[in-house]
C-alpha cells in the first residue's frame, strides 16, 4: 500500500515553530529569520532521517510566505 506524499507526520518541534510563524506573519510582526529558523529545522529533521527531502520540499512550499 502506498503512503500519500502529503499524508506524514510533521515532527511536533517544527509544527510548533511553524504555527508561531503563521501567526506572526498573520499580525504582520515576522522577521523573514523566523522562516531561516524553521528550514534549519526541516534540514536537521531530514539529516536524523525524521522526515524525507520530498516532505522537507512539501512543508516549504505549503507554509512559507517568504517572497
Amino acid at each position: 500500500m502506498e503512503q500519500d506524499m502529503n499524508d506524514f507526520e510533521i515532527p511536533y518541534y517544527i509544527t510548533e515553530e511553524i504555527t508561531e510563524y503563521i501567526e506572526q506573519t498573520e499580525s504582520g510582526k515576522c522577521k523573514c529569520m523566523k522562516w531561516e529558523n524553521i528550514k534549519m529545522l526541516l534540514r536537521m529533521a531530514v539529516i536524523n532521517k525524521r522526515i524525507t527531502n520530498e516532505q522537507s520540499k512539501i512543508i516549504e512550499m505549503k507554509y512559507c510566505r517568504e517572497k
